[in-house]
């Protein structure tokens, strides 16, 4: 294996095992909150600042297909987490948005997140660095 690849290798392996970690610290505080890690990151996709989103733009930025979605966000709304509401021209779209109960559950559950998570041992340039390369990695194509 070259160099470059084994250095690809290696950083997949850590970001595996970060996820990995995560779940496993975050996963008894999200049982407390009737989350699961899926339906965790379902309501961290949903900006309690932002507008309403369809359900197709929540599929693409969690990158699932739109049913899936459908199913998350429809436990979410059971929960009383959040609304699905038609859009207002279009009425095949649904619009979610966060309810307050959801406010207060997405608040808390991204306090459990930050808090347990593997991440809160780095320092704060740690965190920016990881952070950019993460989000350049998330964004490029090969």
């Amino acid at each position: 294996m070259d160099p470059r690849t084994a250095d690809m290798a290696a950083a997949v392996l850590a970001a595996f095992d970060v996820t990995a970690r995560t779940t496993e610290a975050v996963t008894p505080a999200l049982d407390e909150l009737d989350l699961t890690m899926n339906t965790a990151y379902a309501l961290w996709m949903v900006d309690p600042d932002a507008e309403s989103l369809a359900m197709k733009e929540l599929a693409a930025r969690m990158h699932c297909t739109p049913p899936n979605a459908t199913f998350l966000y429809g436990q979410l709304e059971q929960r009383g987490l959040v609304e699905r509401l038609p859009h207002s021209s279009d009425r095949r779209q649904r619009m979610v948005s966060l309810s307050e109960r959801g406010r207060a559950v997405r608040a808390s559950m991204i306090d459990v997140v930050l808090l347990h998570g593997p991440l809160n041992g780095l320092t704060r340039r740690e965190l920016a660095i990881v952070g950019r390369l993460l989000e350049k990695a998330a964004r490029s194509r090969p």
